[in-house]
Parts: structure tokens; C-alpha cells; sequence
């Protein structure tokens, strides 16, 4: 409990006043309901347009697949064209589709190389690394990695 004093300028009380420190009620349970029902709903809301995001995005990169299937622009029939980007659709839906890291494609591209006996693996390795050319592409059939290498006469 704090007390207040006024006085006048010659020292006699005038007024004296006591105050009780506020005492803050901890939230009613119903408070506490309605605060944890506004929290879900912003998280939900936020979930529910991240999603929706994410589903414009799937649904324009199959508008766009389905658009290269029927300019015959890939190398696969048409019917088969539409079924693997409907179905891609489909996956990406379901959190099923992924793309892979950076370091992740990387490691696949050198495991490629373990089929390779010993004295062809590091040279493997050296063209998934990016040494040598590079031409072709996956949709034209295949990437041909080329590398160099100077051999002393016989070896």
C-alpha cells in the first residue's frame, strides 16, 4: 500500500490519500479460449494461402507442361505427355513432388560414377564436377559429358 501526502508551504497536512497497488486478474478461461481462438484462425489462415500459393504455382507449371504436350515440343506421345504432367500435377498436390537440393543433385550425379570401374571413376567424377563439355539435354534424349585427358604413350 502506498501513501500520499499534500502539504502546504508551511509543513500542515492538507490531504493524505492511500492507494492499493493494482492487482492484475489472470485471463478467465473464456478470455483465454477466445485469445487461442484468434491465434488458430491467423495460423490457419496463414497455412490455407500458403497452400493456395503453392497450388497456383503446381497448377501453372502443368498449364505450361500441358501446353509443350499438345505443340508435340517434348519427346514423348502426346497421350503420354498429358498423363505425366496430370500426374506430376497430382503429386504436387499431395506434397509428393519435390526438388531436390543443390548438394543432393550432386551427390546423385557422382553416384553414377560408382558403376564405373576404379581407373575410369575419378574421371567420371571429374565431368559430373563440370570438367570438360557439356552438350544435349534431357529432353533432347541424353547429356553428353566429355572430358580430355592427355595419355603418355603406353599406358
Amino acid at each position: 500500500m502506498k501513501h500520499y501526502q499534500t502539504k502546504d508551504s508551511t509543513g500542515h497536512l492538507l490531504h493524505e490519500t492511500s492507494h492499493m497497488p493494482a492487482i492484475r486478474k489472470p485471463a478467465t478461461p473464456k478470455k483465454a479460449r477466445v485469445i487461442a481462438g484468434i491465434i488458430s484462425a491467423f495460423l490457419l489462415v496463414n497455412i490455407c494461402m500458403a497452400a493456395d500459393r503453392q497450388d497456383t504455382s503446381a497448377r501453372a507449371r502443368y498449364d505450361y507442361e500441358k501446353s509443350l504436350c499438345i505443340k508435340g515440343q517434348t519427346n514423348q506421345s502426346k497421350e503420354t505427355c498429358l498423363r505425366e504432367a496430370g500426374a506430376a500435377l497430382q503429386q504436387s498436390r499431395s506434397n509428393g513432388l519435390t526438388t531436390e537440393s543443390e548438394d543432393q543433385l550432386q551427390r546423385n550425379r557422382e553416384r553414377r560414377c560408382e558403376a564405373h570401374p576404379p581407373a575410369e571413376r575419378e574421371y567420371c567424377l571429374q565431368r559430373m564436377r563440370g570438367e570438360g563439355t557439356q552438350s544435349g539435354s534431357a529432353e533432347r534424349g541424353g547429356i553428353l559429358r566429355e572430358l580430355v585427358v592427355p595419355v603418355k604413350p603406353g599406358q
